[in-house]
């Protein structure tokens, strides 16, 4: 009897041994479906946070900018090349620049410590996008210092007696045409262009080593989703999203991107950074 009732509870309740083959498959597949809706926008998000650690950095530099100005009469900090940095060292022989060396060669941040803004920030890493992951030299080793770059405009040479003096701003108070809220200062800078403090660029009416107009001197980075970040002399930062297929596969290329040509005569991106730098300077 009691034989009896164990076998009908047995045959009541089966006792399974797992998943069969076809269900196994059925759950791997869903759970790469899920994977790859889902890492799409973890990217994103990614590449958002990046963007916004960016921009931060930006805008403490700026204030750096803003506060030596104030600390010496309105006049801007030097933007020019000191000695020791590369193949254009020895620019300037007398005063402090906002920083020293070579983006490309410099293998620790010494020579941002040395720089003019760095008392007012005492931090290195906010010289450098967390985006950028270039390393010295291009060696794959030590990871670079510094992503950021100066307007070469913003006070790139501040001897009255330079050829480039009358091309420059040397006081906040110079900056009228475009406004403060149009003239860039900072820039996040294409890790195959970067070298030296400055970001030289053309201008509507002047362009530099006999190039076109329409010519990119030095390169931003295309590393936020095809874009870049900017700061502005009144203290605000944007980033810009670049619109011209070419500037999209300038940042492509492996070797280095200065003095590429743009998309001549309509080149949106290049307009944009005509009407972020000088159109008319007054000499002071």
């Amino acid at each position: 009897m009691i034989a009896e009732r164990s076998k009908k509870t047995k045959s009541q309740h089966p006792v399974r041994g797992g998943f069969t083959l076809i269900e196994l498959l059925v759950v791997i597949a869903i759970i790469a479906i899920l994977t790859s809706m889902l890492l799409p926008a973890l990217s994103k998000a990614k590449a958002k946070a990046l963007s916004a650690y960016c921009t931060g950095n930006h805008r403490q530099l700026q204030l750096c900018w803003t506060m030596y100005a104030d600390d010496h009469e309105d006049r801007m900090v030097n933007n020019a090349q000191l000695s020791g940095g590369g193949n254009r060292g020895g620019w300037e022989s007398q005063g402090s620049t906002w920083l020293r060396g070579n983006a490309w060669t410099d293998k620790n941040d010494l020579n941002l410590r040395k720089g003019a803004l760095f008392s007012y920030n005492q931090s290195s890493a906010i010289y450098k996008c967390p985006a950028d992951k270039s390393t010295v030299r291009d060696l794959g080793k030590l990871p670079r210092v510094r992503s950021v770059s100066m307007s070469m405009y913003m006070n790139f040479r501040s001897d009255p007696g330079s050829s480039y003096y009358r091309h420059c701003w040397h006081k906040q108070g110079d900056i009228r045409n475009p406004s403060p809220s149009s003239a860039f200062v900072f820039i996040d800078e294409h890790v195959k262009s970067i070298q030296q403090s400055a970001f030289g660029s053309n201008t509507a009416e002047w362009q530099l080593f006999g190039t076109s107009k329409w010519t990119w001197i030095s390169f931003p980075a295309t590393r936020h989703n095809n874009g870049t970040v900017l700061s502005f002399a009144d203290g605000h930062v944007e980033s810009w999203r670049w619109k011209e297929s070419n500037t999209k596969e300038i940042g492509k290329e492996s070797g280095w991107v200065v003095l590429k040509p743009g998309k001549a005569d309509q080149d949106r991106d290049l307009i944009r950074f005509f009407n972020a730098v000088p159109e008319s300077i007054p000499i002071r």
